[in-house]
């Protein structure tokens, strides 16, 4: 298990799909009449879970934790139950992964997934966890992200953006939007689609608007930025190849810009090779990396990996972030990365020492 000293990533490469297509068999086998009356809806739900099952496990095997697969079981429980499946079904379904992963797997890999597996579910038998909301009541501004979010789930944007509006004319500062209205709001927003209170097409809709008033921001963003004295310092600022969730990237890339460095912002799903020739072609003194998927972590890994190879960009500074990285605390260093960031302001403060210092 990951602890305060050094540690080292360990890629591990599962046959994923077919992992999860023996899985599926597996359970049949095991409970064919739980599968029998399940809907197709349940049985559809249940082949996707076992995929993720396998992406997580590769993921926790790799860092010799398991902590991203037992968080990804605890998220499925809430799913699960949201959607008012047979409380029976997550559990079995363990077992059936633990019967292929014990004749799939070698030895040593399949130790330690039992292991995994046998506290995912002594976790399934103790009660549930309450998740509360990401607007917390010690946020400043908590009653202005709350109306913001409320706005938006009734689809009335209107609202949202005179509150906006309102707020920044009253000289609440842009980083203070994106703290404590933006990003509580997007978070509370995945957890409200959790447990099916918004639908995919709302939560894609309120992602989406906040995006467009991100973008509207841009020439605030940048009156504030011009207060700062510039850096001579570029940032690049990127999502790994596969991430889609990309404005929590692009926030950090706005902070860097309002502290006075200049930055290229890629957006989501961003080739590993273009990233190498961007920082070498613009001379990048630090990449900020972001990963909201705890299955994205290969690809953070590969992506430094990349960086550290090419003799132009080796003593590039990497700072990487994301969800995966706030449950593993020394997941950067694991991964090779030169620090990790559980915030924006972290990101700027970290590459500010390490331009410092250079």
């Amino acid at each position: 298990m990951i602890s305060g000293g050094d540690c080292r990533y360990r890629p591990v490469s599962l046959d994923k799909e077919n992992l999860a297509a023996k899985a599926f068999s597996r359970y049949g086998e095991r409970y064919p009449e739980l599968l029998l009356k399940s809907s197709d809806y349940e049985k559809s739900q249940l082949d996707e879970h076992f995929r993720s099952y396998a992406g997580h496990l590769q993921e926790s095997l790799a860092v010799d934790d398991g902590v991203l697969f037992l968080d990804y079981i605890s998220w499925a429980r809430v799913f699960f139950e949201s959607l008012h499946f047979p409380p029976a079904i997550l559990e079995r379904s363990l077992v059936a992964f633990s019967d292929v992963l014990h004749q799939e797997l070698p030895e040593e890999l399949d130790s330690k997934a039992q292991e995994y597996i046998t506290r995912a579910r002594a976790l399934l038998s103790a009660p549930p966890r309450e998740d509360p909301s990401f607007i917390r009541d010690d946020n400043p501004f908590a009653a202005q992200a709350r109306a913001y979010l409320s706005a938006l789930v009734a689809a009335n944007r209107e609202d949202a953006r005179v509150l906006i509006v309102g707020m920044l004319d009253r000289g609440v500062p842009v980083r203070d939007l994106y703290r404590h209205i933006f990003q509580p709001a997007l978070q509370e927003t995945g957890r409200l689609w959790q447990v099916r209170k918004v639908s995919v097409a709302e939560e894609h809709y309120i992602t989406n608007t906040t995006r467009l008033f991100i973008a509207l921001l841009y020439n605030r963003m940048r009156e504030e930025s011009r207060k700062q004295k510039r850096k001579d310092r570029r940032l690049v600022a990127v999502s790994v190849s596969g991430e889609f969730h990309d404005i929590g990237i692009r926030m950090v890339a706005d902070f860097f810009e309002m502290d006075g460095w200049d930055t290229l912002y890629t957006g989501a799903d961003t080739p590993a090779l273009s990233v190498v020739a961007m920082i070498r072609d613009h001379h990048a003194d630090a990449i900020a990396i972001s990963a909201t998927m705890p299955v994205h972590v290969s690809r953070v890994y590969e992506l430094v990996r990349a960086i550290r190879a090419d003799p132009d960009t080796t003593k590039t500074r990497i700072i990487a972030g994301g969800y995966p990285f706030s449950l593993v605390p020394n997941l950067w260093k694991c991964i090779g990365a030169d620090a990790g960031a559980a915030s924006a302001d972290e990101a700027v403060g970290k590459a500010n020492q390490f331009v410092s210092s250079s």
